[in-house]
């Protein structure tokens, strides 16, 4: 994706046009400008089920998918590659084994409900979106 430089007055605009605050700017003006909805995720024929990620509910993380969790004043980033959770040099297989990075205060793993911290940044999209969101709006077909 490009960056482009924007006035204040547009970004306000921009602000004033959006219908929730899940929506980016990218999408609001996708919509102003009367293009098709940005893809959440490549389906079909260009997803590689090799190099996406899938859970058992649908939701499909395709390779390059950004990851990042902040728990405890720390944030801790990861990708999809090759449809493993890779986070801080260690691969897993669920959110909640991803999340078990973070550490309590006395340095123990946490058991935390990954779902529940780690947001998503699909490649293509400047967009971070909890990965519970991410499942509900693929599954809903948006």
């Amino acid at each position: 994706m490009r960056t482009i430089e924007i006035d204040f007055d547009i970004h306000k605009k921009i602000e004033l046009e959006r219908t929730s605050f899940e929506e980016s700017p990218n999408a609001v003006l996708r919509r102003l400008l009367g293009l098709a909805k940005e893809p959440i995720a490549p389906t079909g024929a260009e997803e590689d089920p090799k190099t996406s990620w899938r859970d058992r509910d649908g939701l499909t993380l395709p390779h390059g998918t950004k990851l990042r969790m902040t728990y405890g004043g720390r944030t801790h980033e990861g990708a999809i590659e090759r449809g493993t959770w890779l986070v801080e040099g260690q691969k897993f297989h669920s959110p909640s084994g991803a999340a078990s990075v973070a550490r309590t205060k006395k340095g123990q793993a946490t058991k935390l409900n990954g779902w529940n911290y780690w947001e998503a940044r699909l490649p293509g999209s400047t967009e971070w979106v909890n990965i519970m969101t991410l499942s509900v709006r693929q599954n809903a077909g948006q």
